[in-house]
């Protein structure tokens, strides 16, 4: 039954535009459950979910990929070398104690200080984009797009022009993951030929700050992967680098670009929340962060286990995909009262929606400012933001791993 409930929404895409129903239904009759169709466990309750995220030593980040390109037929895999190879190491890809080196590593060169510093530079990136807008506008594309992707491209050292080709490199690599626990032999083709040309890139430039290094022209605070290369003790191997690289841009990109969009969504829907900003620009915090817990980017993480055990009393064997489904966590109504109602003003503490454990995001407090930025800039900017289109009508992306619209239409006045 359930099977067959998950199976029509995904084949007639009501999974995408409102997956919080089929949440809703599952956390009620069967919490912990396995589809066929998705390729994993499923968990929606905060609880199982919190749970599995705090427990790195039984729930594995290492293999997951490979867990993923492994399903492909044997004759595809020689075509596939550098996804392994790749996805076997670095900051998203380990556990302990590999992870825990790693990640004190690049916290080093990733502080909330120095993160905090760079506020007023996101700020002139927004005000830039914003005031080039013209009065309708698909929101996505013109504004909440290019500016994650110019601020995580600065921080990891990228020129202006380098940005068109990041965002197409890190939405190939996303593509991996659309199907949950399954992978599609094309999407696993084009990320490996895109990945090539991402590592070419970031490859050259670590030398670009290794030369610079090597001339004492490098100070470790002009960027990420100066700070990284200027660091003498224990320090990141080329291929750790080039993993963690690759990954900072590909999951700190279009993850904040809807955070932002379905933030925006909620907010058109309810303009009352845009004239209180207005009023009290104290409460931008509060409703990015409201944001992040109603309908977040990030609706599910993975894991491997690494040996038997049971979830709420369902026993689960070694070697499953176990999937916390966030976006149901953020919902349940045992952890957050009236969960389907958007009330800034509430406790959302607890919410998942960057995680949890060792494997909490790094880039949370990145995405928080660029969300604060936009939205304080965009009310300044525009004494009216409103719909262009039919909210019903609008189309969300086919995606398991990633939650967002393809478009947003809005007028400016």
């Amino acid at each position: 039954m359930l099977d067959e409930l998950i199976r029509d929404s995904l084949s007639n895409k009501s999974y995408f535009s409102n997956p919080y129903p089929l949440f809703d239904k599952l956390r009620e009759s069967a919490p912990v459950y396995y589809s066929q169709d998705i390729g994993g466990w499923l968990l929606t309750k905060h609880e199982d979910c919190d749970s599995v995220l705090k427990n790195s030593e039984l729930f594995s980040s290492k293999g997951r990929v490979t867990h993923l390109l492994n399903q492909l037929e044997p004759d595809l895999q020689p075509q596939l070398q550098l996804l392994h190879f790749h996805f076997a190491r670095g900051l998203a890809h380990s556990d302990a104690p590999e992870h825990r080196r790693l990640r004190g590593l690049l916290a080093r060169a990733f502080t909330p200080k120095m993160i905090e510093s760079i506020r007023p530079r996101i700020r002139e990136i927004a005000k830039a984009l914003i005031g080039n807008l013209p009065n309708e506008i698909d929101l996505i594309s013109n504004l909440l797009t290019p500016l994650p992707a110019r601020v995580v491209g600065e921080l990891l050292g990228s020129a202006p022009e380098d940005i068109p080709d990041l965002i197409r490199w890190a939405h190939a690599i996303n593509g991996l993951y659309e199907k949950g626990g399954r992978i599609s032999d094309d999407k696993a083709i084009h990320a490996e030929k895109m990945l090539h040309e991402m590592r070419k890139f970031v490859r050259r430039l670590i030398s670009n700050r290794q030369a610079a290094k090597s001339s004492d022209l490098l100070t470790g605070e002009e960027d990420v992967i100066s700070a990284l290369v200027m660091q003498e003790e224990d320090s990141l191997s080329e291929g750790e680098m080039l993993s963690t690289m690759v990954s900072l841009f590909v999951a700190g990109h279009e993850t904040t670009t809807h955070l932002l969009g379905n933030g925006w969504f909620a907010l058109l829907n309810r303009p009352e929340w845009i004239d209180r900003m207005r009023k009290e620009p104290g409460l931008i915090p509060l409703v990015v962060e409201e944001m992040a817990r109603f309908d977040g980017s990030v609706p599910r993480s993975w894991r491997l286990l690494k040996g038997d055990t049971e979830v709420s009393g369902v026993k689960i064997p070694q070697g499953q995909l176990v999937l916390p489904m966030l976006a149901a966590a953020n919902r349940d109504s045992a952890v957050f009262e009236n969960p389907h109602e958007f009330n800034p003003l509430r406790d959302s503490k607890k919410h998942l929606a960057y995680g949890k454990g060792v494997h909490v995001c790094l880039g949370a407090p990145l995405a928080r400012i660029e969300a604060q930025e936009t939205i304080s800039l965009m009310l300044e900017s525009f004494p009216k933001i409103e719909f262009a289109a039919e909210p019903n009508s609008l189309m969300w992306r086919e995606d398991l791993a990633l939650r967002g619209l393809t478009k947003l239409p809005v007028k400016l006045s």
